[in-house]
């Protein structure tokens, strides 16, 4: 059996249609648990108005997303665990895909689907070329993807071992913002993600401008680069490779994104464990911009990003 996760905070426009494409999942042996992080719109009203006894409702004092998953994964009943955020929702056969992968690769604990960013114009499926063809299923590397492409797990597309979720340490509640990559990192340090190319989950663009657009407090982004640095020691040869091309793109392009909004003391913070990720001419480029006085250079890089194409 599986326990589905759905952490709800003032959804009420979406938690319906979340809830409903759980319930009418064509695989029926499973436990659905909304976790309301104190709600102040009528998302609580709505979920309670759904009659099903596989639906569990659990109330919490506002703590933030995190706190509200890890109460999901603490109230989970089975050791196959599932999270939906509530403006998302599934296709019919989303459990039912993840019951044969598990059952085909019964060693892996991380499993993930297909999956497509719905946006208010138009829906964009989430494809790269290590991507498995299309219907099919491959084991792929979450290290070697996140490399050059977006991330193959997000918190609507996963099946994942509660078993392994706890060994990792679940979502850190003190983190804000990429509270949920942070935890994918987790989870792939020795693990490979079995990854079913259909097209299963949906995710929708709610307008907010999304994380990689907002500001990421200094305190948060620190605690990712720690992540990063301790999943460093855990990797291959081949997987350091990878991951080393990913912290020159991601952390040098986050600390110019952010960095002058940090106090003196917030910047060498950061600098400090962010030059440890760092090589090459973008480690230079880190140095420099740590020293040099006048810290607002991300429109320059974005204009030339946009002349170069890059």
């Amino acid at each position: 059996m599986i326990s589905v996760v759905i952490p709800l905070y003032n959804k009420e426009a979406y938690i319906a249609e979340a809830i409903t494409s759980v319930l009418r999942q064509s695989y029926t042996d499973f436990e659905l648990i909304v976790v309301d992080d104190g709600s102040t719109d009528s998302s609580l009203e709505v979920a309670s108005g759904v009659k099903d006894n596989r639906l569990k409702l659990i109330p919490i004092v506002h703590q933030g997303v995190s706190a509200a998953r890890n109460t999901g994964i603490e109230a989970a009943g089975y050791n196959w665990i599932a999270f939906l955020d509530a403006d998302d929702w599934w296709a019919p056969d989303f459990l039912k895909e993840m019951v044969t992968c598990i059952k085909a690769y019964p060693k892996h604990n991380l499993f993930a689907s297909g999956r497509s960013h719905v946006f208010s114009d138009h829906v964009m499926r989430y494809n790269n070329p290590f991507l498995p063809k299309d219907g099919k299923v491959g084991i792929l590397n979450y290290i070697e993807v996140i490399s050059k492409y977006l991330p193959l797990i997000n918190s609507s597309n996963a099946m994942i071992s509660k078993s392994h979720l706890l060994s990792s340490g679940c979502f850190r509640e003190e983190q804000k913002m990429h509270e949920d990559h942070d935890l994918w990192i987790r989870l792939s340090r020795g693990e490979d993600v079995v990854f079913s190319n259909k097209n299963l989950s949906f995710y929708r663009n709610s307008g907010s401008g999304g994380a990689s657009k907002a500001y990421y407090h200094p305190s948060d982004f620190k605690l990712f680069l720690e992540t990063l640095l301790t999943t460093k020691q855990h990797l291959s040869a081949k997987e350091k490779n990878h991951f080393i091309t990913y912290c020159n793109r991601f952390v040098l392009l986050t600390y110019i994104k952010n960095y002058a909004t940090y106090t003196g003391a917030q910047d060498r913070e950061v600098y400090k464990v962010a030059k440890k990720l760092l090589t090459g001419w973008q480690r230079l480029l880190l140095w420099i911009l740590f020293h040099f006085p006048y810290k607002r250079t991300y429109p320059f890089f974005k204009l030339f990003k946009k002349r170069h194409g890059k």
